[in-house]
C-alpha cells in the first residue's frame, strides 16, 4: 500500500474534536459500567449467591474498582475501534475515525497498543502537546473520516489516470 502521510497530516481532527471523542466515549463506559453495577446487583437478588456478595463487596475497593474500569475501557476500546474499523461511539458521533500514520487501517495489535497506552498516568494531559501518546506511541491519528476519504479516493484516481495514461 502507498504511504498517504500527508493526507493523513492534513485531516486530522482538532483538539476539540478529540476531547468531544474522549468525553462521549466516557460516558458510554460509565454507563457500561453501571449497567454491569446492576446485572451483578439483579443477579445477586435473585440468586442471594455469597460470590455475588463478595464480587459486591470487592467494588467497594478502590484497587478492585479501578482494575474493573480499566478492563471495561480496554474492551470498550479495542474490540469497538477493531470491528468498526477505527470507530467508537465518540468518534462515530463526530465523524472521524483511527488510521496508522501512513493511512493504512490498524491491526488489531494497533489497537491493543493504543489502547493499553491510554492506561499510562498523564496520557490525557498529553494532548496539552501536539499529539497524545497513545497515537504517537501506536503510530496512529484520528482523522476527520469523510474528507480522509474523499482525499484517498482522490489521490487514487488521479494515479490511475497516470497509469492508463503511460
Amino acid at each position: 500500500m502507498k504511504n498517504y502521510y500527508k493526507i493523513v497530516n492534513r485531516y486530522q481532527a482538532e483538539k476539540l474534536i478529540r476531547f468531544l471523542n474522549f468525553l462521549i466515549d466516557y460516558i458510554v463506559v460509565i454507563l457500561i459500567q453501571y449497567l454491569i453495577g446492576i446485572m451483578i446487583g439483579l443477579l445477586y437478588y435473585s440468586t442471594q449467591s455469597s460470590f455475588m456478595y463478595k464480587i459486591i463487596l470487592a467494588i467497594n475497593d478502590r484497587l478492585f474498582a479501578w482494575i474493573f474500569s480499566v478492563i471495561v475501557f480496554l474492551i470498550y476500546y479495542t474490540t469497538l475501534e477493531f470491528f468498526t474499523k477505527g470507530r467508537s461511539v465518540g468518534k462515530f458521533i463526530t465523524g472521524t475515525t483511527v488510521v496508522k500514520d501512513d493511512g493504512s487501517l490498524p491491526t488489531s495489535n494497533d489497537f491493543l497498543k493504543r489502547n493499553l497506552i491510554r492506561i499510562v498516568p498523564f496520557d490525557t494531559l498529553s494532548f496539552l502537546g501536539s499529539h497524545g501518546w497513545h497515537d504517537s506511541w501506536s503510530d496512529t491519528k484520528v482523522v476527520k473520516r469523510k474528507a480522509f476519504l474523499e482525499a484517498l479516493e482522490r489521490e487514487n484516481s488521479i494515479e490511475d489516470i497516470g497509469q492508463i495514461a503511460s
